[in-house]
């Protein structure tokens, strides 16, 4: 059965059209980078862009950049759009290499220092009446290394001559606590327009996921049950990257086993192999009823079930208890028992409201199939009732 449309709108390094709930910061960025689209600028842009993993960071920068340059081409403005990963291009000399490399310019790169190849490079700009906006991605990598004055270099990069400024500078960290080892006048002269991406909560993973679902899979294929865990899965991290690798993730688990859609039993397998939350070892340490809940859960949560009531999953605990010979807990004790695997991070509950039907306590395994959690409890409490 075929899952995927277009698995690459997936990946990493894709960036799609729009960036659900980043709208305002792409906003603000084109508003600090609006004099050089149009090209009337004349001070060099400096921009810091911070977040941690999985917000969007380096999308919102490339999406930016491939919109800025539509836009100056519009006004008749040559702009160009480089992007260096610092992780990658780990010295001021390779970076100005992607540079030239990017620009494709004829500019010989051996036997120069990097201040005179920075200088070829702005007479570059000059004669083709050019301007750029560098973009520098985990420029954190910078820090640390023999070229200190790495940052102190790019933040000056747009003030080298005296003329109509020709490059503006973006940084990108998940860091931002990397500025306090500045020096003074590195530091004032970067810290003047940042921008901070906060983590995405569940509610727009959400619509993170379903954007790019709509993009990367065949219609139909990924069921709401699905959709949802996936974006309670990482809105415990805040983290889209993960969201989108669970998607794909689960996808091809459902494309080897034949299956025409991707159901919550996919994303557990899915995010049980990026993140293994649930090891054999954890669930010899609970006690039986904990034990006696969990196999009633991996039960109860059927192939295109993400969820169970909590009222629903002690019925579900009580019938087990019967199968096993053990006393039922009153439901006051088997939420304690529930509260303890969530802070375990073995469970996890979601209280949401419903109306008129007030407040529902849901039920969830993120960490393992429970294909996989109910064959090692059976043969755990096998083993524990002895000959």
């Amino acid at each position: 059965m075929r899952i995927f449309r277009d698995e690459e709108k997936l990946s990493p390094e894709y960036v799609p059209k729009a960036l659900p709930h980043r709208e305002s910061e792409l906003k603000l960025l084109k508003t600090f980078f609006s004099g050089v689209v149009s090209g009337t600028s004349r001070i060099s842009t400096r921009v810091i862009i911070t977040g941690s993993v999985g917000t969007g960071k380096s999308a919102l920068v490339k999406l930016f950049g491939r919109e800025a340059r539509e836009d100056a081409r519009k006004r008749g403005v040559d702009l160009r759009f480089l992007y260096v990963n610092c992780r990658i291009s780990k010295t001021i000399f390779t970076i100005l290499t992607r540079i030239i490399e990017q620009l494709r310019a004829r500019i010989p790169m051996r036997g120069y220092s990097y201040e005179e190849l920075l200088h070829k490079i702005l007479n570059y700009f000059e004669a083709k009446n050019i301007y750029g906006i560098l973009a520098l991605d985990e420029v954190d990598a910078l820090l640390g290394r023999e070229e200190k004055n790495a940052l102190y270099f790019f933040s000056r990069i747009g003030e080298e001559r005296e003329k109509v400024p020709r490059i503006s500078v973006i940084l990108i960290t998940r860091n931002p606590e990397m500025f306090d080892v500045l020096d003074e006048s590195t530091r004032s002269t970067l810290l003047g327009n940042i921008i901070h991406l906060d983590e995405y909560n569940s509610d727009q993973l959400y619509d993170i996921v379903k954007f790019r679902a709509d993009e990367a899979l065949i219609p139909g294929v990924l069921m709401e049950s699905s959709l949802r865990l996936i974006a309670d899965l990482a809105g415990e991290r805040g983290d889209a990257r993960y969201a989108l690798d669970i998607l794909w993730r689960a996808g091809k688990y459902a494309e080897a086993e034949g299956f025409p859609r991707i159901t919550p039993e996919h994303v557990r397998k899915a995010s049980a192999s990026i993140y293994p939350a649930i090891r054999r070892e954890h669930l010899e340490y609970l006690g039986d009823h904990e034990r006696l809940i969990l196999l009633a859960l991996s039960r109860a949560l059927k192939e295109g079930q993400a969820y169970i009531t909590a009222n629903d999953l002690h019925q579900h605990y009580r019938m087990i208890c019967e199968e096993y010979s053990t006393q039922p807990r009153a439901y006051t004790r088997f939420w304690e028992y529930l509260q303890r695997l969530d802070d375990l991070g073995i469970i996890r509950i979601n209280v949401k409201s419903e109306g008129i039907k007030g407040r529902r306590s849901y039920i969830s395994l993120p960490g393992m199939p429970v294909s996989i959690l109910r064959r090692e409890l059976e043969l755990i409490l096998e083993k524990g009732k002895g000959p």
